[in-house]
């Protein structure tokens, strides 16, 4: 599935202080710049001077060659500084340029930060929100359905939750990799906090269709993790949202995976959603859900 481009988090404010810093930036190198011009002007006409006084003293000071020739020197001088500084301050323009064009990938790359997961690498939430408001518009285009499924991560013991604490980072990446795994490639995962993920399931048919997903995931989440020969015993708790019955907006969708997840963890139960449990457990009768 192809990811849109990035969606600025907070644009007004990065973009204020970029904004800011490139003006100090300029009006220090122009700064800088007709500084440099100036004395160097000065130099130079100093250098025109002090030549213009030897080339006088050594023909003589009565002669009206000499006394015609100084004050052209000095002229020749001030011009000579005049076309440096000219000069100068012109090619001061250049680096102010190549400052801006520099900072135009550091700047782009601030929505990315905001956007990413700095640890797993997966869309954020508002990405993610977006990525969603457009799954909603292919589905009613194509007359299809789309689920959101919430996932939060629970440590089982207390040697688990110790030691994944200092290894949390490598843990929310492996897992994070597992649960694409059990995906489709059409599939989109995000993570919204440390322990939450986010799964957008586009071309589903049936509620079951989405049940199965998430129990496969859930299976594949209960894998132990073994970093540093400590094998990690985790399980999770999934809520779901499915399009058209719990939501008809992107945020009203998450909204409601997320308000399912909650019911979830108030009863006790690994994976709830509004309508589809009802049907889902009706298709599985064994299940353990909590309805």
């Amino acid at each position: 599935m192809s990811v849109p481009p990035s969606v600025s988090t907070d644009s007004r404010d990065a973009n204020g202080s970029t904004s800011v810093h490139r003006s100090w930036c300029s009006d220090s190198l122009s700064h800088s710049g007709s500084n440099e011009a100036a004395r160097f002007g000065v130099v130079a006409c100093l250098l025109f001077m002090a030549g213009g006084l030897y080339w006088t003293a050594s023909v003589g000071l009565l002669t009206l060659s000499a006394l015609t020739a100084y004050p052209l020197m000095v002229m020749v001088g001030l011009v000579f500084s005049l076309v440096v500084f000219g000069a100068a301050s012109w090619c001061t323009r250049n680096p102010v340029a190549e400052s801006a064009s520099d900072t135009a990938a550091p700047i782009s790359l601030i929505g990315a930060v905001h956007t990413y997961d700095a640890v797993t690498g997966l869309p954020m939430s508002r990405l993610f929100l977006s990525l969603v408001k457009q799954a909603l518009i292919r589905a009613r285009q194509e007359a299809g359905q789309a689920a959101v499924l919430v996932i939060d991560l629970e440590h089982l013991t207390s040697e688990t939750d110790a030691y994944a604490m200092l290894n949390r980072n490598l843990m929310y990446r492996v897992q994070a990799a597992r649960v694409k795994s059990a995906l489709r490639t059409t599939d989109v995962v995000a993570r919204l906090a440390e322990a939450r993920f986010a799964v957008l399931l586009e071309d589903v048919t049936t509620p079951e269709e989405v049940f199965a997903i998430a129990k496969k995931m859930q299976a594949t989440i209960a894998h132990p993790v073994t970093l540093d020969r400590h094998e990690l015993l985790l399980s999770s708790r999934i809520g779901i949202g499915l399009s058209g019955r719990d939501g008809t907006d992107a945020q009203a969708l998450i909204d409601a995976a997320v308000h399912a997840l909650e019911r979830a963890r108030v009863e006790g139960g690994s994976l709830i959603g509004t309508a589809v449990v009802a049907e889902a457990s009706v298709a599985d009768p064994t299940s353990t859900l909590a309805a």
